[in-house]
C-alpha cells in the first residue's frame, strides 16, 4: 500500500476547499450565475468561479481608503467573507499536515498554485490582465489573501500541535 505524506495531502485538500469555502462564507451568492456561465462558456465560468476567491471586498487598500465609522464596520471589512475562507482554507490544510511552520509552508503553496489557477484560467477567457494589474485594488486583494493565509495557517498551525516526523 503507497503511503502518501501529510503534505501533498494538505496542499490538495486546500487547494479543493479553496474552489468553494469563497461562495459558502458569502452565503452562496452568484454561485448559480457561475453554473450558468460554466455551461455557456467554460474558460469564463471557470475564470469566475476561481475569480471568486480574489473579489473586491477583499481589498484591503480599499478598508483603509474607505475606512469605516463604525467598530463593526472595521471587522467587517477586515474579515469579509473571502478572507475568512481563506483562514479557514489555510487552517484546514494546517489541521492536516501539523506544525506551524508546515503549515504556513503548505498555506503559501495552496495561495500560490491557486493564484496561477486564476492566472491560467484569466488568460483562457482572454481576461485583460495587464489593465488588472495596473489597478491598486488587485494588489490589496492579492495583500488580503495572502495576509489570510498566513493568519490562518500560523494560527492553526499552532493549533494543531507539533509534526510527529522523524526527530
Amino acid at each position: 500500500m503507497v503511503r502518501i505524506g501529510r503534505l501533498p495531502v494538505g496542499i490538495m485538500v486546500g487547494i479543493l476547499l479553496s474552489f468553494f469555502l469563497a461562495y459558502g462564507f458569502s452565503g452562496w451568492v452568484g454561485f448559480q450565475d457561475m453554473i450558468t456561465l460554466l455551461q455557456t462558456d467554460l474558460s469564463t465560468g471557470l475564470y469566475t468561479w476561481v475569480g471568486k476567491a480574489f473579489s473586491l471586498e477583499l481589498n484591503i487598500f480599499g478598508l483603509f481608503f474607505n475606512f469605516p465609522s463604525d467598530f463593526a464596520g472595521i471587522i467587517s471589512g477586515i474579515f469579509s467573507s473571502n478572507m475568512l475562507a481563506w483562514i479557514f482554507t489555510s487552517g484546514i490544510a494546517a489541521f492536516i499536515v501539523k506544525g506551524a511552520k508546515r503549515s504556513v509552508l503548505v498555506s503559501v503553496i495552496v495561495f500560490v498554485v491557486y493564484f496561477l489557477l486564476f492566472l491560467l484560467f484569466g488568460i483562457l477567457s482572454g481576461v485583460d490582465l495587464l489593465s488588472m494589474f495596473s489597478e491598486i485594488s488587485t494588489i490589496g486583494v492579492i495583500l488580503g489573501g495572502a495576509i489570510g493565509v498566513l493568519l490562518g495557517g500560523f494560527l492553526f498551525g499552532l493549533l494543531s500541535g507539533p509534526y510527529e516526523g522523524l526527530m
